[in-house]
């Protein structure tokens, strides 16, 4: 029997929805909403807005303001479990980006399932479906509103390990454009590019299939085409919503047919050197398509057409790299940062950062040519020094 493709979510898709919240949760005949929101996003006018109706349409409707600054531990996720399940809810809404809504999956899940969240480490260790969740992203990115991963940083054991499985799904999903006015330049771009590595990475790596690549290539095109609005028409909201709809589909790839190296390279430095997750695999992303090209692997020469790039019966290593050369010139545009001494990491860390990265071969398997901690990991990583 063939893989299945994992979906299990109902997803809106409209600008100027978020407004219309309360209305949603009514119809969908929940009582009791309670919402987790990034810290950020909670101070804007219009979670502002919408929190007032919450407050007036509901009876002691909890919001919890979620710390966003860095990668969220098991010890903070235990914090805020202990505060809901002390609270009477039930749907928890989760608004932010990726960190606000795994801390909310993991939080709905919890509320059901006693005991240490970091317990429930890995897959399917949750026994009961949790609080149903619904998800509103701030940001085009992670892409956890589709998928059943939530990760967390395990302090003691220096890991970025998730909690995932079947009972992670979000139960609704709200994909609306202007919830992402308020993001500033940075954390948007690094957002948007982690959609694309989650897409471009899914599209080649080993567990790839039809229905996964189906997705990787509208959401490779959606957000090719405007990633480009966070710089030249930032009020662009039919241009946001496909970003946000090119991240979505993003999740659901990554959950499907798995990642590769330049994901694999940001966990261990998101964990010991504060990088943030988008851009830790955005600096390696395009330079990880050069090498497999070099290596004799042009799948990528499909994407040339969605592109707009490459010569309609060209060679399939001629469109390949003319598709590579379109990411370079795009990172280039998005000024994505391509040396890892734009976060403090010196040429005198090069030695750590290759010892910090012996726990990842087994995603760097997921790529579609060989590459080794040993025989190529040393040379691929000098040029980000």
């Amino acid at each position: 029997m063939t893989t299945p493709l994992l979906i299990h979510t109902e997803a809106y898709f409209e600008n100027g929805g978020f407004r219309k919240l309360p209305q949603f949760i009514r119809e969908k005949d929940y009582s009791k909403p309670a919402v987790l929101v990034d810290e950020g996003f909670a101070g804007t006018d219009l979670f502002g807005s919408v929190e007032q109706q919450l407050n007036a349409d509901f009876d002691n409707v909890f919001v919890y303001r979620n710390r966003g600054n860095h990668e969220p531990t098991y010890a903070y996720l235990g914090e805020v479990t202990q505060e809901f399940r002390n609270r009477d809810f039930d749907l928890l809404i989760g608004i932010g980006g990726g960190s606000a809504m795994d801390t909310a999956k993991a939080v709905a899940a919890l509320r059901n399932n006693p005991g240490n969240p970091i317990d429930y480490r890995g897959f399917d260790n949750l026994k009961v479906p949790g609080v149903p969740t619904m998800l509103i992203p701030t940001t085009a990115g992670t892409g956890s509103e589709s998928s059943y991963n939530a990760s967390f940083v395990d302090e003691d054991g220096l890991k970025k390990m998730g909690i995932n499985g079947n009972h992670m799904f979000a139960r609704y999903i709200l994909l609306d454009a202007e919830t992402t006015l308020s993001c500033p330049y940075n954390p948007a771009m690094g957002a948007g590019v982690d959609a694309l590595v989650h897409c471009l990475e899914g599209f080649v790596c080993n567990n790839a299939n039809p229905r996964s690549d189906m997705l990787a290539r509208e959401g490779i095109r959606l957000l090719c085409r405007s990633l480009h609005c966070l710089k030249e028409d930032t009020q662009n909201l039919d241009k946001r919503l496909e970003l946000l709809t090119g991240a979505f589909y993003g999740g659901i790839v990554q959950m499907n047919s798995g990642s590769g190296v330049a994901a694999a390279l940001s966990y261990p430095l998101s964990v010991y050197y504060k990088v943030p997750h988008g851009i830790g695999g955005g600096i390696f992303a395009v330079d990880m398509v050069r090498f497999n090209i070099e290596a004799g692997f042009t799948k990528y020469a499909e994407l040339a057409p969605l592109l707009a790039v490459g010569a309609v019966g060209g060679s399939n290593q001629n469109n390949a790299l003319a598709v590579y050369d379109f990411l370079q010139k795009l990172w280039e545009k998005l000024e994505v940062p391509t040396k890892l001494n734009s976060f403090g990491i010196g040429a005198d860390r090069f030695q750590h950062v290759l010892e910090i990265m012996q726990t990842q071969q087994p995603a760097f398997d997921q790529n579609p040519v060989p590459f080794t901690l040993g025989d190529h990991m040393p040379e691929f990583l000098k040029k980000f020094f």
